[in-house]
């Protein structure tokens, strides 16, 4: 990441815990930069909305609840080889997952889950 001499004329000064010091040192080196090259590159490549903790947490939820959902579809086709739907709940049960996916992608489309 190749620059112009002078471009950058201000300096920062920061601190950083030997474990992050030594993630950067491994990361920017991996990617073949020196450190102030890759804290640029991470700066000036970030989606427009990064995702905070609080949507980080949301995820999270989000995905424990597909899972739950995920447990109850095994136990709905449990039920279903054993005979106990009718063909109703079956049409119902469908329409349902298709929301559920018309959903997610709504999600991936606007970049919110990956």
């Amino acid at each position: 990441m190749a620059r112009p001499k002078g471009e950058n004329t201000l300096r920062k000064h920061f601190k950083l815990t030997e474990e992050t010091a030594k993630l950067l040192a491994e990361h920017s080196k991996v990617e073949n930069m020196n450190e102030s090259e890759y804290i640029r590159y991470l700066l000036l490549n970030q989606s427009e909305h990064p995702r905070g903790r609080e949507l980080e947490l949301q995820i999270m939820r989000l995905r424990n609840e597909i899972n739950k959902i995920g447990v109850n579809i095994n136990q709905i086709v449990k039920n279903n080889n054993s005979h106990i739907y009718s063909e109703d709940d079956k049409i119902q049960l469908k329409r349902n997952m298709n929301e559920i996916r018309e959903a997610i992608h709504v999600l991936i489309e606007k970049k919110i889950i990956s």
